[in-house]
């Protein structure tokens, strides 16, 4: 097919109703860009013979060395339908695709993809099945309402590699549409009891029909497929081919094709599998479509046979060369076959077109749950009408959603790439050279020195652009729009807003920018001059107040943690400006910079890390960079446990402390429940909103950096409900602690006024979130203003108990499920010493500070003190040969077996397991190294589990002492996992000191 000229394509914008919006959704490795390569050689963009070699979306030098995707890439393409039933007038569809990554540590990218998108082509593998991965994109097309089409792919496997019967590879197939279609039902599940239990909508439920979730090859929505042979299908094609043949309607066989139906050879009639009465019939699935597909390959693959070969050929009329019949290449001739039969690129966009919907129809199902949310009741209803009918009019508010900023090299926009000459421009070239020959090499050469120094500096060698989606009016280059970053409130304007001129808007084809002058709603495209403007993602509407449609959720957070220093010091600017570029053109990175000076960046995994490194060297910084030992996160807690034979002391955690002979206190340190830690965990943006919305519980200064954090807020929660919610966490605690009215004397939360530690106030002298304490409770005499109430002391406590949960006792790292309670605070100034006291007020609050912090971890040490170590889920599919080295490699980094299932008609087993992110880097090399590549790991930070082993332990039982000796020669992990961060930090470690170098040593410690 020739390749679709560009002014086709952007005329084709102006016509919404025929416009499809769809991405590609797929664990790693099922086939998504071989799919896609297949589409583009549909419009000529490469020849067809190299679909699936040449992986055009997949631009980056290191997708092409490890043969995975690794960001979200668009395209447009062109289709043309005639429609048959009403006239034969051609109708033509602009296709707009996106590429998304299947791997794990580039879940963000497929975030920016889904949300442009109004439906997906789900792929999986027909021999892997269900991933971990699948469900995650299935989770994501199912929160953003986006329909979805499934695609069995790598159907070829299961003749070539499984060796599967037709009938086999039909109860194999009917399987996993049904596996699919149980995650679909368990979302659907999952969605009726949040909705049941939540009370302010419990009048308005209505029973909801699930009918239309759910893969049915039978309704259109599941297309069987090898998208390396270059053929697919739906049963739908198949009933229509068999119409005149057999005698049946389409519509009935389109229903009877696909499950357990079988034809009586005899009476013609279609039978059920209870009117089968024993016979041995095949399904009807099986004899007219999968038999003909496995006589190909059984012809040109398994059993050669020439003469059965020109038969299929002839019998389905294809059009196959002599030398392609002849040709030792029998994978070519199977593909050739297979592709003018079924081809490929026709059943995936014809189901586009049928299936999934046009942005009218796209916009006005999804958007209205998106217009529900809390922070869009301010929105005008005249922005929420356009965007619903996908009014592309001038007059109508624009409103645009940018899911991610691209960097482009500044040699592929189309401004400043050179125009191929015509004949006569080039004649004419020519002319003007030969006249002005004397003149061209007049200047000397200190002029052209000169004309140097005096151009501009030279500027960076990418441009950001912005990959978006236009959801309403139409955006013109030079229009001037408001951007709204993700933390814009229609109730507050004029925060997290400015001003942007649009400087140039392009048709993105892969690779390859082709310029726009204006861009009408429901189009996806690129923006530039959205640098310095918009960080990683943003809205543009041309109205204020506007609209945010910029919270996208992230599943896969960053977690290891590495810092930066350039490896020549004055390459210091340029990796800053590496350092900027990346944290915009990356969404899941994150780049910090210390109060220590370093710069630090965060990932979501090891090969994410690499793909930012190789970025910053050869693209961004281009620079030399050094980088540090990934740095891996951990929690401290404590346990109730003898462990260190402290007995059952109630009073155990409880230390008082006198400061500065003046100010005597007791604090009490004790562990919370395991379920009011984890409620607390799950709740830190309800325990935002309340911070925020109660008065006087912080200061201005306090406030300010609270709403800077990057937790959102969440609405749902009263004060009085949350109060509850959590009153009753306490109560339904395992533990025999008493929890009564605990809930009325928290003070704060931390770290960061957030986290799941508590402070309460048993002195009835602090100020509390959920009592409201009369004045003359919190101060003993409010009208002598000379005398000293603990309300003057009140933000210096709170802040030593922030510091002591944000730097623990074991490593300085931040503390979890822990309680403080200020069971008595007094002042105690003697008559007449009240201005000595005043005039040392300043140096009194700090050592408040440090006396609180300290006093705090001496209470936390009393108990038995843990180590809480960052966890990844594991996820391996591997054959049965190398299932032993599977499990010997993770148990080598220290990880558990959760769960191991065989997958029903194959040789492979999954195996579900946690491990440690310490344990963790190099994992995935060295497992595939082991197996000889036939296990390949995913890895999901899932959170924190405790290590149940004492930091500090030394033997002392008989038994220990027996088995580990004296000084317990058994290595403590805890330890070690401690040592090696109070190292990285610089603080102070027990170390045995070496007496003679000299001295032969055979004790390894």
């Amino acid at each position: 097919m020739p390749v679709i000229p560009a002014q086709k394509l952007i005329t084709l914008q102006k016509n919404p109703a025929n416009i499809r919006n769809f991405c590609l959704l797929a664990h790693v490795d099922h086939g998504k860009t071989t799919l896609a390569d297949n589409l583009l050689a549909s419009n000529g963009i490469i020849s067809s013979k190299l679909a699936g070699t040449v992986r055009y979306l997949d631009s980056r030098e290191d997708e092409m060395e490890r043969g995975i995707t690794m960001k979200s890439s668009a395209i447009s393409l062109f289709f043309q339908l005639v429609n048959k039933n009403t006239t034969n007038t051609p109708e033509e569809y602009l296709i707009n695709l996106i590429d998304s990554p299947g791997h794990v540590d580039f879940s963000s990218e497929v975030s920016t993809a889904s949300r442009l998108c109004d439906g997906a082509l789900v792929l999986v593998d027909a021999v892997e099945g269900v991933c971990s991965q699948t469900i995650a994109v299935l989770r994501q097309a199912w929160d953003e309402r986006i329909k979805t089409v499934l695609v069995i792919n790598k159907v070829d496997r299961l003749i070539t590699e499984l060796k599967l019967t037709a009938r086999e590879a039909h109860t194999h197939l009917v399987r996993l549409v049904e596996q699919i279609n149980a995650v679909m039902g368990s979302f659907f599940a999952g969605e009726r009891m949040s909705l049941a239990s939540d009370t302010s909508v419990e009048d308005a439920f209505d029973e909801k029909d699930d009918a239309d979730i759910y893969f049915a090859p039978e309704k259109g929505n599941v297309i069987i497929a090898s998208a390396v042979d270059g053929w697919a299908f739906r049963v739908d094609q198949f009933a229509a081919l068999y119409e005149q043949k057999l005698g049946i309607k389409r519509a009935l066989l389109n229903k009877v094709l696909w499950g357990d139906f079988y034809l009586d050879p005899k009476t013609k009639k279609v039978l059920s599998q209870k009117q089968l009465k024993g016979r041995n019939l095949k399904p009807m699935f099986v004899q007219f479509v999968l038999d003909n597909i496995w006589a190909v390959y059984d012809a040109c693959l398994l059993n050669r046979n020439q003469e059965k070969i020109e038969k299929i050929i002839h019998a389905l009329g294809l059009k196959v060369l002599p030398r392609d019949i002849k040709s030792k290449d029998y994978a070519g001739l199977v593909k050739t076959m297979m592709h003018g039969w079924l081809p490929l690129s026709s059943a995936i966009l014809l189901s586009v077109v049928a299936y999934l919907p046009s942005p009218l129809a796209g916009q006005h199902a999804r958007l209205p749950q998106l217009f529900d949310a809390q922070s869009h009741k301010q929105v005008s209803q005249q922005i929420k009408q356009s965007m619903l009918a996908c009014d592309c009019a001038e007059s109508q508010p624009t409103v645009c959603y940018v899911s991610k900023m691209v960097a482009v090299p500044r040699t592929d926009l189309p401004q400043n790439q050179r125009r191929q000459l015509t004949a006569d421009e080039m004649r004419e070239a020519a002319r003007v050279r030969r006249e002005g020959g004397d003149t061209s090499g007049t200047s000397t050469p200190a002029q052209q020195e000169e004309q140097v120094t005096e151009e501009t500096p030279p500027e960076s060698d990418d441009v950001l652009i912005g990959f978006s989606r236009i959801y309403s009016g139409t955006i013109k280059t030079g229009d001037t729009l408001y951007v709204y970053g993700p933390k814009y409130d229609p109730s507050k304007p004029e925060k997290h807003m400015a001003k942007v001129v649009i400087e140039q808007l392009y048709l993105i084809m892969g690779r390859e920018l082709i310029k726009l002058d204006a861009v009408p709603a429901g189009n996806v495209f690129g923006i530039a001059g959205l640098e310095g403007k918009v960080l990683k993602n943003g809205t543009l509407c041309s109205v204020n107040p506007g609209i945010n449609l910029a919270g996208v959720s992230m599943s896969s957070a960053p977690i290891v943690r590495i810092a930066l220093e350039p490896e020549n010091p004055t390459d210091l600017p340029k990796l800053m400006e590496g350092l900027r570029l990346l944290n915009q053109a990356d969404p899941c990175v994150e780049v910090h910079l210390q109060e220590t000076g370093e710069h630090v960046i965060l990932t979501a995994g090891e090969l994410h890390l690499e793909r930012c490194l190789r970025d910053l060297r050869e693209r961004f910084a281009k620079c030399g960079v050094q980088a540090s030992a990934p740095i891996v996160p951990f929690r401290e807690t404590a346990v109730d446990r003898d462990l260190r034979q402290l007995g059952k002391d109630k009073r155990r955690g409880t230390v008082t402390t006198l400061v500065a002979d003046v100010i005597q206190m007791t604090l009490r340190t004790r562990p919370l429940p395991e379920n009011v830690t984890q409620f607390l965990l799950d709740k830190t943006a309800a325990i935002k909103q309340l911070q925020l919305s109660q008065a006087g519980i912080l200061n201005a200064e306090q406030a300010a950096e609270l709403e800077d954090d990057d937790v959102e807020v969440d609405t749902a929660y009263t004060a009085t409900e949350f109060h509850d919610a959590l009153q009753q966490a306490f109560d339904e605690a395992e533990d025999d602690g008493d929890w009564t009215g605990v809930v009325d004397q928290i003070c704060a939360f931390g770290p960061r006024r957030i986290g799941p530690n508590l402070l309460l106030d048993a002195s009835g002298t602090l100020k509390r979130i959920f009592t409201d304490l009369s004045e003359s409770k919190l101060s003993q005499n409010p009208e002598d203003k000379e005398s000293f109430t603990t309300r003057d002391f009140e933000d210096y406590l709170v802040t030593g108990f922030q510091l002591a949960m944000n730097h623990g006792p074991l490593c300085a790292e931040p503390v979890q499920g822990m309680l403080v309670c200020v069971e008595h605070f007094a002042i105690n100034v003697a008559e007449g010493e009240e201005d000595a006291f005043r005039s040392r007020l300043s140096q009194l609050y700090g050592q408040l500070i440090s006396s609180v912090r300290d006093t705090i971890k001496r209470g936390f040490l009393e108990w038995s003190p843990r180590l809480m170590l960052a966890m990844y889920s594991c996820d391996v599919q591997a054959s049965m040969d190398v299932l032993g080295k599977v499990y010997g490699v993770i148990s080598k980094r220290r990880g558990k077996i959760r769960a191991e299932e065989m997958k029903e008609g194959t040789p492979f087993f999954t195996i579900r397991a946690t491990l440690p992110v310490v344990e963790s880097f190099g994992f995935s090399d060295y497992i595939r190294k082991q197996t000889s590549g036939a296990a390949s790991p995913q890895l999901i930070f899932i959170g924190y589990e405790i290590l149940d082993e004492d930091p500090f332990w030394v033997p002392t039982t008989e038994d220990e002492i027996e088995e580990f000796g004296a000084k317990g020669d058994r290595e403590v992990v805890a330890k070690r996992y401690m040592d090696s961060v109070r190292r990285r930090k610089g603080l102070f470690k027990e170390t045995k000191i070496t007496k003679g170098a000299e001295k032969q040593r055979t004790l390894k410690r």
